[in-house]
């Protein structure tokens, strides 16, 4: 409800992996009306240009993890 309509809950910490390192997606979403994942990665911090890069990763990743869907 507090994101608007459409709206699903996906998952919380959903591991995604590279051949050597894991990493975790704070909350997933998915839009059934823009029919699109929305991944959110919570910070306590300023933003820093590593975390866009991070995330920037993280979208990569879970597009190719979805083979291009959504």
């Amino acid at each position: 409800m507090e994101l608007g309509k459409g709206f699903a809950f996906v998952s919380r910490q959903q591991r995604i992996s590279t051949e050597t390192q894991d990493f975790y997606i704070d909350l997933v979403f998915y839009n059934y009306l823009l029919k699109c994942f929305v991944l959110i990665d919570l910070k306590t911090g300023p933003l820093m240009h590593q975390d866009v890069g991070q995330m920037d990763m993280y979208v990569r990743m879970y597009d190719e993890l979805r083979g291009g869907r959504g």
